[in-house]
């Protein structure tokens, strides 16, 4: 991990100035005369460094964390790139294909023999939603409780849509044009 790698240089770093501050374990320091003070112990200074760069390393490890709009940009980057596979599958195969949404995930369907199957494959197997995530709206409305957009033979969509996912702290939108292509809205 990078922040490891930079944790062990920084401490690295600071034992070799620390080094140098320090005078050798031989040579005594006195504030007054016939005073002498111990060379072993850290000064305050020192102290002050340590408690500094534990607070800077903290900081760089709680930053590299991803937040839960990290998690949603994630389902949604997956789940367009999907909808574009399923729409290539359907070029392909020479048959409809559909992606079906609801509230508590979405999956990938086929035509065949009459009837929706569900779709062949690791790539197109039912995704559950995770870190919250929920669908907001299909092309605006709110109260869907099912909506299936369907692939024909040559790639083109049933009709476009415009599909908002959100969670607690983040949203994102996925739009289908007419045309076919699929786009994660920035």
């Amino acid at each position: 991990m990078k922040t490891k790698a930079a944790f062990r240089s920084v401490a690295r770093h600071f034992s070799q100035v620390l080094r140098h501050l320090r005078p050798s374990r031989n040579a005594s320091r006195s504030s007054a005369p016939g005073t002498v003070i111990s060379p072993a112990g850290f000064t305050l200074i020192e102290l002050l460094v340590v408690i500094f760069l534990i607070g800077l390393a903290s900081a760089a490890v709680i930053l590299t964390l991803p937040g839960q709009g990290a998690a949603l940009r994630e389902d949604a980057e997956r789940m367009a790139a999907r909808i574009a596979a399923l729409r290539d599958e359907a070029v392909l195969e020479s048959r409809p294909m559909a992606v079906w949404f609801r509230p508590s995930g979405y999956g990938f369907e086929q035509r065949r023999s009459g009837q929706w199957l569900p779709a062949a494959g690791q790539s197109f197997r039912q995704v559950n939603w995770t870190n919250g995530t929920q669908i907001a709206a299909v092309d605006g409305d709110t109260r869907q409780k099912q909506t299936r957009m369907v692939f024909d033979q040559t790639g083109l969509p049933s009709a476009p849509v415009n599909l908002q996912l959100r969670n607690d702290e983040a949203f994102a939108e996925i739009n289908v044009s007419a045309s076919g292509d699929v786009s994660l809205a920035k």
